[in-house]
């Protein structure tokens, strides 16, 4: 006798041995027995989840002779037939060969009003009913809507979106969902019992999860493996057979990936090409290692991976992020006329991409609203890399920023700033997330009346009011900023005018103009908050918002020296006397359009950077 593949030796006889699919099987075994059933079925669902075979089943439920309690007795002829697909009464059409509307005709149209030849019922099971053509569902139309009382339809597809609706409607649809893998090893440890082959733990495992929640292929695998192993399957075994990579080596690209090394990263691929293993399985490893780390590290799953330990201190956003990028490359690779070359060079383009793109966007947001209100900031700064260095040797250093700063900086941070620079730094956080609420704080005097009281007057009731409801909100901005607690009092009067917000000294702006602030926008992007802010020149206590020293250098014109060439030193506008606003065009020789970087930042977001200028050695 030829050998039967196990698919095929243990497909299931009857509904109970169906492994999961269990509202379906209840469905159909009370429609049995009730004798309530449809003239039309509709089965779909991803391929080797039991829709044929539970097609099958149902045709020997409803033309078994000795059929007890909605289950075939197996033994009949008509069981027998039709469980070898010869029944007269059966008949299985594969629909990706009959796609034709003549085909359509002459096997089913034609023949649907002739009587079953010896059982009760005339079935017609057709597989992948979705690979008909529109003619063929158009024909087939009226006869499944009112078909003869001894005709069943039964119609199995992978996709149902190809099916058209009007067939739908008039038939009873059923969604096959994928078999979990725990019901897929305990149907593959019976076979291994009565197969009597030796196969692991850790090797049925491996064979349910590649799988993909189809039993046909998970007994296929068995099948394949055991002819591999001489009737033992091990995990290495397996392994070799199907092509994964240790998990070590996974492991080790994984946290290459992770880490930004791109040496390990093209080590970990050496290996990988020694080996030969298939680039595109590599790279689903390395995918489901990243997400299932994600999923144990955010506490959703129990199950811990080989990379959980190691990647602790990693943000877990970021091995998401990983993942789904995976995917992607994924996409490309398959397509590749050199698929190992194209899985490494994306890895490597992976490791120099940025991860957070919108907490650099947000950064950018925050030196804008810092620079519009002309507030110094020397918190933190970003390392210029070497010509042709990649974005991964980028990095915020505030240690550079600090040597560069001097002594006189570092000694700054520690003294307390002054109340007109906590204004000025609150109204660069409120103008970020409030421009509305900014634009009124603009219009109000403050009087710095105490130390931890501040008194702010508006001119405008309703002013004061917006002010008065968000006052709670911007004492908690202040005391986060300033460590301590500063109370505000809103009061209404038609004679407050505010003091007008003056532009910074020269070298303050231009220095800001070259750091990004990172102590509120840091947490999206992994990065530690930087140290506070050095204090500003000490400012008279009843200064008003924004009112500087009466002298300030020229702004972007040469030097302070008028010996030198440059412009004399000019004074600022007087208190009554609002400043205008620092346009391009007030900024020197050096347009944004002769500059590339500024070009492409002022491109990006739309004019809305204004006061940047890139200072080149000076």
């Amino acid at each position: 006798m030829s050998y039967e593949n196990l698919a095929v030796k243990y497909r299931p006889r009857n509904l109970e041995e169906v492994m999961g699919q269990a509202a379906i099987k209840t469905t159909l075994a009370n429609s049995v027995k009730l004798g309530r059933l449809a003239h039309a079925y509709v089965f779909y669902g991803p391929r080797g989840c039991g829709k044929t075979t539970i097609a099958r089943i149902l045709a020997k439920t409803l033309n078994c002779r000795d059929a007890k309690n909605g289950k075939p007795c197996d033994k009949c002829a008509s069981c027998s037939e039709i469980a070898e697909s010869k029944s007269m009464d059966v008949l299985e059409i594969d629909a990706a060969s009959h796609t034709d509307v003549d085909n359509v005709r002459n096997v089913i149209i034609d023949n649907v009003g002739l009587a079953p030849s010896r059982d009760k019922y005339k079935i017609y099971i057709l597989d992948e009913v979705h690979m008909l053509s529109k003619q063929s569902f158009n024909a087939l139309l009226k006869t499944i809507e009112e078909p003869p009382a001894h005709v069943v339809f039964i119609m199995a597809t992978t996709d149902q979106t190809k099916v058209p609706v009007t067939i739908l409607s008039r038939s009873q649809c059923f969604r096959f969902r994928p078999i979990p893998e725990d019901l897929i090893i305990e149907r593959l440890r019976d076979v291994v019992t009565k197969e009597n082959l030796k196969v692991s733990d850790e090797a049925l495992a491996v064979i349910a999860a590649s799988a993909g929640g189809a039993m046909r292929d998970a007994l296929t695998l068995l099948d394949r493996a055991a002819s591999f192993g001489k009737g033992s399957v091990e995990l290495d075994v397996l392994n070799e057979l199907l092509g994964h990579a240790s998990p070590d080596l996974i492991k080790e690209v994984a946290l290459a990936l992770i880490k930004r090394d791109a040496a390990a990263l093209y080590s970990g691929f050496e290996k990988i090409a020694r080996e030969g293993y298939d680039p595109v399985t590599i790279l689903r490893d390395l995918r489901n290692t990243l997400s299932e780390t994600f999923l144990h590290l955010q506490g959703f799953s129990k199950v811990p991976t080989a990379l959980a330990v190691s990647a602790m201190d990693c943000p877990p956003l970021t091995l998401a992020r990983l993942s789904r990028k995976l995917n992607v490359v994924i996409d490309e690779v398959k397509f590749s006329d050199s698929p190992a070359l194209a899985s490494e060079i994306a890895l490597f383009t992976l490791v120099e991409t940025p991860r957070d793109l919108d907490a650099l966007v947000k950064r950018l947001e925050a030196l804008e609203g810092r620079l519009s209100s002309g507030i110094p900031n020397t918190a933190g700064a970003v390392t210029k890399a070497a010509p042709g260095a990649g974005v991964a040797s980028q990095t915020i250093a505030p240690g550079v920023c600090k040597q560069e700063a001097g002594e006189a900086d570092g000694q700054k941070k520690n003294e307390k700033l002054p109340s007109s620079a906590l204004w000025k730094r609150l109204l660069s956080v409120v103008s970020v997330n409030k421009p509305i609420l900014y634009n009124i704080l603009l219009s109000v005097r403050v009087v710095f009346d105490q130390e931890n009281t501040w008194k702010l007057s508006s001119a405008g009731k309703f002013e004061a009011d917006i002010i008065e409801k968000a006052r709670r909100e911007l004492e908690g901005n202040l005391e986060r900023l300033a460590g301590r607690k500063i109370g505000l009092t809103v009061e209404y009067n038609e004679e407050a005018k505010a003091a007008p917000v003056q532009e910074e000294d020269t070298e303050q702006v231009l220095e800001s103009a070259e750091v990004l602030e990172a102590e509120d926008v840091d947490a999206d992007a992994g990065i530690a908050p930087e140290a506070d802010l050095p204090s500003a020149p000490h400012l008279p206590a009843n200064t008003g918002a924004g009112v500087l020293p009466k002298t300030v250098p020229a702004v972007l014109g040469g030097h302070s020296d008028p010996q030198k060439g440059g412009k004399p030193l000019q004074q600022s506008p007087p208190a009554s006397q609002p400043a205008a606003e620092m346009r391009w065009e007030d900024m020197g020789s050096r347009r944004p359009e002769e500059e590339p970087e500024l070009k492409h930042l002022n491109k990006v977001f739309h004019g809305r950077i204004t006061r940047i200028q890139k200072i080149k050695g000076q």
